[in-house]
């Protein structure tokens, strides 16, 4: 009687832990997976394969602009256990930032000459992100999607070289994805940018997303 009561117990908890988790990962919203159980089930496996995510491999040199970074001042926010979608618990940008956030986007798309477009986004599924425009300078099957934003928070995400993500870790900008590397086909330097606390910050978005281009024009290159 015993046993069975221990181990009535323990499957409660087990239902109780998981619709509680379940109903958190829900208030997330949307982003790569169908917001249903069997999504959910999917993301509870991927935890087991996450990573250290201020653990980032130093190759290469930095770009200046992001070598010239300074460090973020604030403590960093919390971040959702849940690899999918991959957001912030708290520190999220006021409606004015995100809309401003928005147009910091948009500007890259104003001045690039249609070398840049918007898609909607390989890996989140949802949002629109900024694309390099197909041509033949890129080598076929390159990944050219270089960064996007997330409405309900402001936080991003971008791909940075190796040597820029290091820094913008460091500097407490931002960190890697759990899974970068190591599922979902993402990058390994498939980087969080934490949500804009200012329009100071705006400017380090902006640096940091230039970044993004560059090391991704720099990777997709037919050499």
């Amino acid at each position: 009687m015993r046993r069975w009561m221990l181990g009535a117990a323990a499957t409660l908890a087990v239902i109780v832990w998981s619709v509680s988790d379940y109903m958190r990962w829900r208030a997330l919203g949307v982003g790569g997976l169908p917001p249903t159980m069997w999504g959910w089930l999917r993301v509870t496996h991927m935890r087991i394969r996450a990573g250290d995510p201020f653990s980032v491999r130093t190759d290469g040199v930095a770009h200046p602009e992001i070598a010239a970074l300074p460090a973020r001042s604030s403590p960093r926010p919390a971040i959702a256990p849940h690899p999918v979608p991959h957001r912030v618990l708290d520190q999220h940008a006021s409606a004015d930032l995100v809309l401003d956030l928005e147009g910091v986007f948009d500007d890259f798309i104003a001045t690039a000459d249609s070398s840049i477009e918007y898609r909607t986004s390989s890996w989140e599924r949802h949002n629109k992100a900024l694309f390099l425009t197909a041509s033949p300078r890129w080598r076929e099957g390159a990944r050219l999607e270089f960064g996007h934003f997330h409405p309900s928070d402001g936080s991003m995400h971008v791909i940075l070289s190796p040597a820029d993500a290091a820094i913008v870790v460091e500097r407490s900008w931002g960190e890697l994805h759990p899974l970068a590397g190591k599922m979902l086909d993402l990058p390994a330097t498939y980087t969080l940018l934490y949500p804009p606390r200012d329009r100071d910050d705006l400017t380090v978005v902006r640096t940091i997303l230039q970044a993004a281009l560059v090391a991704t024009a720099e990777r997709s290159a037919v050499a």
